[in-house]
């Protein structure tokens, strides 16, 4: 944990940092990503290519006769998170994609485990998604 006097004393330590400092210290550094993360990755990239599952229609995640199945209640849980799930796979792929961040980082993977953690807190209870 860091306490108010750490912070005031990185701060003075790194307060004149260098425009060309700053930019660099919010870019994505590379790293290795756990081969689970990886797997899902290229799971979600390959659905996308076949146009199997598609982010700006979050419908498409959905297995319907699933979902056709769920109880009103279930129904309610998923539909509230379907926008966030898409927003968030958007914003992965859009990560994944772009040649001005690394392939794998710490920082995709952690988006990858968000990822993973919404749709499993259905998941524990219903198979309700294609990835």
């Amino acid at each position: 944990m860091v306490h108010m006097t750490d912070f005031g004393s990185l701060y003075e330590k790194h307060k004149n940092l260098s425009e060309d400092a700053q930019k660099k210290a919010g870019k994505a550094i590379a790293g290795k990503m756990t081969d689970d993360h990886e797997s899902f990755m290229k799971k979600v990239l390959k659905m996308l290519d076949k146009k199997e599952i598609d982010p700006r229609d979050p419908q498409s995640f959905l297995k319907m006769k699933v979902y056709n199945d769920l109880d009103d209640e279930w129904k309610t849980k998923v539909d509230l998170m379907l926008p966030n799930l898409a927003d968030l796979l958007r914003i992965i792929v859009e990560f994944r994609l772009s040649k001005e961040t690394p392939d794998e980082s710490p920082q995709l993977e952690t988006m990858i485990g968000h990822l993973w953690q919404m749709k499993e807190r259905i998941e524990k209870d219903y198979d309700v998604f294609k990835f």
